[in-house]
């Protein structure tokens, strides 16, 4: 801001989500859609914008492949961490590992676990018990995992709590669950979010049974910088 106010070169600023002080003193300012932010200058994403390409993902796909039985069809499970929203207490992750469980059993499938940053090493080490060692639960954060996570799957499935990762998974245009996790207080913007992208037919909320189908592969971070680009230009 300082910047642009007071340099003699043309400067054009560019703020990502709300800035929390006036819009004008911004060129553009990238907001999710689920926000609600409103302006001249707004330029709406569908989730979050994120950093991930699908040469990124394509590159790490087999990184985790000699932990994985071969001639198999991988069913991955991505964790955020509790919030202030969301309680990740042993028995809502049992309640949801119990699904994946059944899901990955019923469908001949065999699971990743991949944790993030905010996933409690308790729940991590309860997870690779109760899923055995027929699955592969990664115990630390690693992103050659996580991508590889989303290259081998036929399912990914991504805790609700995370919007982050939910866009990131739908770089693939795979199948792409939600896994709900009871709520501790209103979550209305995550539902929003979530709604969103139901409508787009780009999620579906986890159930007893997996199906197929089709979505556009979702790459808001290209097409904004595209539109910004023209806008500039």
């Amino acid at each position: 801001i300082y910047l642009k106010k007071n340099s003699k070169k043309n400067i054009v600023n560019i703020h990502i989500q709300d800035p929390k002080v006036s819009l004008d003193n911004f060129n553009f300012i990238i907001a999710p859609e689920h926000d609600g932010l409103e302006g001249s200058n707004v330029i709406l994403s569908k989730g979050a914008i994120h950093y991930l390409t699908k040469n990124e993902i394509e590159d790490n796909k087999n990184y985790l492949k000699d932990q994985l039985t071969e001639n198999k069809e991988y069913f991955s499970l991505i964790l955020g961490g509790p919030t202030k929203h969301y309680e990740y207490s042993l028995e809502n992750i049992k309640n949801i590992l119990e699904k994946f469980k059944k899901l990955l059993i019923t469908n001949n499938l065999q699971g990743i676990v991949i944790p993030s940053m905010r996933t409690p090493k308790e729940i991590i080490s309860f997870a690779k018990e109760f899923l055995g060692n027929e699955n592969l639960v990664i115990e630390k954060v690693d992103k050659k995992a996580y991508l590889s996570a989303l290259g081998l799957a036929k399912f990914i499935s991504v805790t609700c709590d995370s919007i982050s990762m939910i866009s990131e998974a739908a770089l693939t245009g795979k199948p792409l669950y939600i896994v709900e996790i009871p709520t501790k207080k209103n979550d209305y913007r995550f539902k929003k979010f979530r709604d969103l992208f139901n409508k787009l037919n780009i999620t579906k909320n986890l159930n007893e049974k997996l199906e197929t189908w089709h979505y556009e592969s979702l790459n808001e971070t290209i097409r904004i910088a595209e539109e910004i680009k023209k806008k500039i230009n």
